[in-house]
């Protein structure tokens, strides 16, 4: 590090940073999950059905993946505070068109403009916390973050269902596209990527730009390796199939399985995200303060993931209403352990100065998981046949096991990534 270039890690305004970037992390996955509790809404509205719905939602995800290389190359570039503002300018107005559309059509440019700004958000966030934060501090920042988005996913089930249904879905997004659309300017104005204005941490201009011959080299690396690409492979499976349930299907699922009606079934699909939110900072913090095998670490997460859409998909009657809520729960804590875990073991292999490229890389595989599950899920459903307003439960069954094909896939691959010898399994 450079003797005159301040010590980023003792300067207090990191936690400004990291506080403003939690706000508006808060709202990416709001977002994220939002259209779950708005099924019924959105059907009635657009007068729709489930596969229509469904690619409505993936766009978000489609859009928000395409655009991450990109997104990761301006992180390093232009630096992580402008990338965040502009882009949560971009999300205020998909919020404000998406209020506004007359037909499915409109919605899904209104959910594709929403996806692209909040897509500007994960990314120089991990490159702002790589450049304020220590190495060992990472994975528990990450698991820091990630509980304060899912707190945003708690609000998007009942809040968020009690707000619709009493102000209307339109206006709540109009209000969620002004708050957007404040915490922008927050992030412009009160914000600055490093701990001088004129002098970046860590890294001279040129390698935090990525442009330099060592840094192509590096990322070149980072794409030939068949390890990442297991990553990828695992994040587009595990991601994919909790969102695709959490985001979209759980709360249907929850009201045709048991018979209860539509606010109790959004609070027992709230447990998904309460569960990230204890279990992204604890497994954030387990691995590095015991010294255990991080490889190890996540097959044990992913063998737990299993077994609970293992219990919802074949055991719903016998677990009841209890039982489910327990199964939704360990969900959302390994779930959350999945992703501060992952992000440790892609961060302790990463150079600081091409961490916002090499996580642009990596981010697109779980919305394309996303992307890809809800629309097969969505035309699985549909093909079961629509009941009323619901779908039976052969079709959500159905539906379900698919998700758990592809998640025992990724248990099968994380044994092979961490039995192969490797970096990225310490």
């Amino acid at each position: 590090m450079n003797n005159h270039t301040p010590n980023p890690y003792r300067n207090p305004h990191r936690w400004v940073v990291f506080s403003v970037i939690c706000l508006v992390y808060f709202l990416v996955y709001f977002h994220r999950v939002s259209t779950s509790v708005i099924v019924s809404d959105l059907l009635e509205a657009f007068h729709t059905n489930a596969t229509a719905l469904g690619f409505m939602s993936s766009m978000y995800f489609y859009i928000y993946a395409f655009e991450q290389p990109l997104v990761g190359y301006l992180s390093d570039r232009i630096g992580p505070r402008r990338v965040i503002g502009y882009w949560s300018m971009a999300a205020a107005a998909g919020c404000f068109l998406f209020g506004m559309a007359p037909n499915i059509g409109w919605a899904s440019v209104g959910r594709a403009l929403i996806g692209l700004g909040v897509g500007g958000v994960y990314v120089p966030a991990v490159k702002a916390i790589s450049l304020w934060f220590r190495k060992k501090e990472f994975a528990a920042m990450i698991g820091l973050l990630m509980a304060m988005g899912n707190f945003g996913a708690v609000i998007a089930t009942t809040p968020l269902a009690w707000t619709a249904a009493t102000w209307g879905w339109r206006k709540t997004f109009f209000l969620i596209g002004g708050i957007t659309l404040g915490l922008a300017f927050v992030t412009l104005l009160l914000t600055r990527d490093y701990a001088h204005p004129s002098e970046p941490v860590q890294v001279n201009p040129a390698s935090a730009s990525g442009s330099n011959p060592g840094s192509r080299i590096k990322a070149a690396q980072v794409l030939a390796s068949g390890r990442f690409w297991i990553i990828a492979m695992i994040f587009f499976g595990i991601y994919g199939t909790l969102i695709t349930l959490q985001g979209l299907w759980a709360t249907p699922f929850l009201m045709t399985a048991l018979g209860i009606e539509h606010i109790l079934a959004s609070k027992l699909n709230m447990l998904i995200p309460v569960g990230v939110i204890i279990g992204a900072p604890f497994f954030g913090w387990l691995p590095d303060r015991f010294s255990y095998h991080k490889g190890n670490t996540l097959i044990a997460i992913l063998t737990v993931y299993t077994l609970t859409w293992v219990g919802i998909i074949f055991f719903f009657r016998a677990l009841g209403i209890v039982g489910l809520s327990l199964m939704l729960l360990v969900m959302g804590i390994v779930a959350g352990g999945f992703i501060s875990v992952l992000w440790g073991i892609v961060r302790e292999t990463t150079p600081v100065e091409i961490m916002g490229l090499t996580s642009g890389i990596l981010n697109p595989a779980p919305f394309f998981g996303v992307a890809v599950l809800q629309v097969l899920t969505g035309s699985i459903l549909d093909r079961a046949g629509q009941v009323g307003d619901f779908y039976p439960l052969a079709g959500f069954k159905n539906a379900f096991v698919a998700c758990l094909l592809v998640i025992v896939i990724c248990l099968l691959l994380s044994f092979y990534f961490c039995r192969s010898k490797g970096p990225e399994a310490s």
